[in-house]
């Protein structure tokens, strides 16, 4: 009886079936734990990936736009420069203008543009569950990744007033010449010759050889930049096909001084010649040289003059001028195909809008100067002999693009 009694006790004391049976039950539930745990590492490092790849698309994406000025370009590079880091190439959607969508198989890339200067680059992967997913009711798990960057102004410049296109040329500021544009740059592709009393305020002077001072300390207190890259047309997609002038011309009516643009087809014929003439809004094409003589004055709002000759400002004429703020030639003031565009004398101007005149040597002789709130130039050379008509004011708010320069910086913000 002792000995039955003994054996019921070691029965009841055996706890081995019992543990085998806590570890089965259990065993599910760890290997879960230990599934997810791996899921949720290959997610974490899946995220590193794609923020290092929006990261990198985001900062090119400003960069471009900093040295474009052209929010479809910026999204393109962002999207090309993801795909070089490891975003598969894939199917491109959106407005390209404002977004742009690059989806291919488990990746979908969203890239936005935000103005004034910011770029937004999120990446979504569908990352599979590796072991999650025999208790998940998805087999993926959306894994994402999100970079703004933004495009930092300079202090100080970073866009041009002037630009000689002409890499052959030289931009020449003699002794009587007076440039204040404080805000912006003076840029040439060329030789940038500075007389010795020239009064310079500008914020860069920039040109693609050497800058010649000829004992004019301007660079002393400027950053002045020399032998730098040679600047592109930035106007010659914008404005360059506006530039053909129709053929067919007629005369204005004698007395006529309220004017309307040219027909469809049709240019003016037109040497101003004294008197005073108000232009109304719309676009003036002009046969020949348009030469505007001493004693005229010439006014309007939402105005283009496009001329296939050479352009002269002169004596004691008088224009106050702004160029269309929307349309086609938004921010176009004066553009022309001829080899010379000249202020002469005293004129009195008051212009706002861009003089792009690419294969012309643009000559500011003489005393004049400007009330407009904005006045940019291209051409092809620039010589300035007296006190220059530009000003840097609002040009955005008058339609105006830029003429990016220096570059701001391409700052990654979040």
């Amino acid at each position: 009886m002792p000995e039955a009694a003994g054996k019921s006790r070691w029965i009841l004391s055996d706890r081995h079936g019992a543990v085998a049976l806590l570890v089965a039950l259990a065993l599910p539930v760890l290997m879960g734990v230990l599934g997810l745990g791996i899921d949720v590492s290959y997610w974490a490092m899946t995220r590193l990936e794609l923020q290092r790849i929006a990261d990198i698309a985001a900062v090119a994406g400003v960069a471009r736009y900093g040295a474009s000025g052209q929010a479809a370009d910026a999204l393109d590079t962002a999207a090309a420069v993801a795909e070089l880091n490891g975003l598969p190439a894939g199917t491109r959607g959106g407005d390209g203008a404002t977004t742009l969508t690059d989806s291919a198989g488990a990746y979908v890339a969203t890239i936005a543009f935000v103005p004034p200067a910011t770029i937004t680059v999120t990446i979504v992967k569908e990352a599979p569950r590796l072991f999650s997913a025999l208790f998940l009711t998805s087999g993926t798990q959306p894994v994402s990744a999100r970079a703004v960057a933004r495009l930092m102004p300079r202090a100080h410049g970073g866009n041009a007033c002037i630009l000689a296109l002409s890499g052959m040329g030289e931009t020449v500021l003699d002794d009587g010449a007076s440039l204040s544009m404080p805000e912006c740059d003076l840029r040439t592709n060329g030789v940038l010759t500075l007389g010795n009393e020239a009064a310079i305020d500008v914020a860069n002077l920039i040109a693609g050889g050497t800058i010649g001072a000829d004992g004019n300390n301007a660079c002393s207190a400027l950053t002045c930049v020399q032998h730098a890259a040679q600047k592109a047309d930035p106007y010659a997609d914008l404005y360059g096909a506006l530039l053909g002038v129709p053929s067919r011309s007629v005369n204005l009516p004698p007395g006529q001084t309220m004017l309307t643009p040219p027909p469809t087809g049709v240019a003016y014929a037109w040497q101003p010649d004294g008197g005073a003439y108000t232009l109304a809004p719309g676009v003036y094409y002009i046969n020949g040289d348009f030469r505007v003589n001493a004693g005229t004055a010439l006014s309007g709002t939402g105005v283009t003059i496009i001329v296939n000759g050479n352009i002269a400002i002169d004596g004691t004429a008088s224009l106050h001028l702004v160029a269309p703020a929307t349309g086609a030639t938004a921010g176009l003031l004066f553009a022309s195909t001829g080899g010379l565009f000249q202020f002469t004398g005293g004129a009195a101007t008051t212009l706002t809008g861009a003089i792009y005149a690419p294969g012309a040597n643009l000559v500011i002789d003489g005393d004049n100067g400007a009330a407009g709130d904005c006045v940019y130039a291209v051409a092809a050379f620039v010589t300035l002999k007296g006190g220059a008509l530009f000003a840097d004011g609002d040009c955005a708010a008058a339609g105006m693009m830029p003429i990016h320069d220096l570059l701001g910086v391409a700052s990654l913000v979040e």
